[in-house]
């Protein structure tokens, strides 16, 4: 496993740069950057859609100084791309929750075409 220090983003060993950011990847988890939180007291918050929505939810995490990482995964698919998991700790998924719950998923640019075969327009 390989990881973005200024994103925090866990990929997988096949990546070389972070797709957020551009990065030099180095090897480990960014869960290592937490040294003082145990390893097995990680838990994950809902999927989230796209790497660069999880971004703006581990900043708001941030500000509430909530510690948490991104797990990036790879659909292959090439319309979908990555979805990320946010690990926090146990003991402030609650919190963590709420926060990622407030921010507004991103938008699907699919939605503003109207499909004339879909009865529903």
């Amino acid at each position: 496993m390989r990881y973005c220090p200024s994103t925090r983003i866990d990929y997988d060993d096949d990546v070389d740069e972070c797709v957020v950011g551009g990065g030099p990847l180095v090897e480990g988890s960014a869960r290592e950057m937490f040294e003082d939180i145990p390893e097995d007291a990680w838990v994950e918050l809902d999927l989230v859609s796209t790497l660069t929505h999880a971004t703006h939810i581990v900043e708001a995490l941030d500000e509430i100084s909530i510690p948490c990482y991104i797990e990036a995964m790879y659909s292959g698919d090439v319309k979908v791309g990555y979805t990320a998991n946010i690990l926090v700790p146990d003991n402030m998924f609650e919190d963590a929750l709420e926060v990622q719950q407030s921010l507004p998923a991103p938008v699907d640019d699919d939605d503003f075409f109207i499909d004339p075969d879909n009865d529903d327009f």
